[in-house]
């Protein structure tokens, strides 16, 4: 396949990915701070709790609830009643940060509330490479509630409460690909994609943090966390080829690495 080729691949990949379209959707604030989106059935749920107001043709949370850490109490037990009523699918036990655009955290609540919500979470993605332009992929665990059987980048996961982007890039490169500290330490930040589209359990809005991550060629990752069934070296003629079979998050990181290679950056 020639660079022209990619090019169209990549091109035909982009036309058929979907504009995130909030007809239909409700916005709700913090502080005056854009935070999420949610239904008009889940925003009369929200209102019926009492932490949140109307306010525009959209919902606010009420300031009298305090600072990020009393927000947060709040939110985490509305959150545990949404999951027993059925509006949040898939509890994870693990919290997310809720961030505003200066990095301050608002409040923290649990993970699998966030596309319920309609809020912003932060994840890191890693192109895993060796220097012949071989890319690593992974494909997602059939177990996995979110997107199962789909081909993923080296190394994907959420940024955890209290985790910088790089307390996650060690912790994920270890569990889901078997990379030692000492490789971990070569991945360099390419940048920040914003991810917005709707799901069927709520608006997925994410920031993905994106690294590049050169291997050595004898290098090949073992997966230690059960998330991903196997690992597959592809040249970049055929990883154009299977954007398609990957994740949206996972394909965009890729696409943006497949530009680099073909300008000879990687």
């Amino acid at each position: 396949m020639s660079a022209d080729e990619m090019l169209d691949r990549i091109a035909y990949w982009r036309q058929t990915q979907a504009r995130f379209d909030t007809t239909g959707l409700l916005p709700w604030a913090v502080e005056g701070l854009a935070a999420g989106w949610v239904s008009p059935a889940l925003a009369d749920r929200l209102l019926q709790s009492e932490l949140f107001l109307t306010e525009g043709r959209g919902l606010a949370l009420d300031p009298r609830l305090g600072g990020p850490l009393m927000r947060s109490r709040a939110l985490q037990e509305l959150a545990e009643q949404l999951r027993d009523e059925g509006w949040i699918k898939g509890w994870r036990d693990e919290r997310y940060d809720w961030m505003d655009d200066w990095g301050r955290v608002r409040f923290s609540l649990e993970r699998s509330a966030f596309r319920t919500l309609g809020l912003c979470s932060r994840a890191i993605h890693v192109n895993g490479y060796i220097e012949d332009g071989g890319l690593w992929l992974g494909t997602r665990a059939t177990h996995k509630s979110v997107d199962p059987g789909k081909l993923d980048n080296l190394t994907a996961g959420g940024i955890a409460s209290g985790e910088s982007p790089e307390d996650t890039l060690q912790r994920e490169l270890a569990e889901e690909a078997g990379v030692p500290a000492r490789l971990a330490g070569f991945a360099r930040p390419v940048g920040i994609l914003r991810s917005q589209r709707r799901e069927p359990d709520g608006v997925h809005d994410e920031l993905l943090y994106c690294y590049d991550l050169p291997l050595p060629d004898d290098f090949a990752p073992v997966n230690t966390d059960g998330e991903v069934s196997q690992f597959q070296l592809l040249q970049p003629p055929q990883v154009a080829e299977q954007l398609g079979a990957m994740t949206w998050d996972a394909a965009a990181v890729t696409v943006a690495w497949l530009g680099r290679w073909l300008d000879g950056e990687c």
